[in-house]
């Protein structure tokens, strides 16, 4: 039984059941939605810039994940890193890191 379209398939189900219930008097919706984006970031690599751009434009969710990370398994927490924006620049190489080319 194949995991990632599973877990991306309840990540997506969270998150309209989390966008529904944020308008609902109680405060299940918004944890709930940053949950199944979570997931959805987790099982599909090609959102993964989605959400980054998501923590980007709403510090809000950024600490709400942030947050999550703490109580997260090892592979969510990867996602979380890889996702975070203030790691995101692009880095400059340095010498060290250019290899030399042996057939030149």
């Amino acid at each position: 039984m194949p995991i990632r379209p599973l877990t991306a398939a309840l990540g997506v189900i969270l998150f309209i059941y989390g966008v529904i219930a944020a308008i609902s008097p109680l405060p299940v919706g918004l944890p709930l939605a940053v949950i199944g984006v979570a997931m959805i970031a987790v099982a599909v690599p090609a959102f993964r810039p989605v959400f980054r751009r998501l923590r980007a434009r709403w510090s809000w969710f950024n600490v709400l994940i942030h947050k999550a990370k703490e109580r997260s398994p090892q592979s969510v927490r990867e996602v979380i890193e890889e996702t975070d924006p203030e790691n995101t620049l692009e880095k400059e190489p340095t010498p060290s890191d250019k290899t030399s080319d042996p057939g030149r």
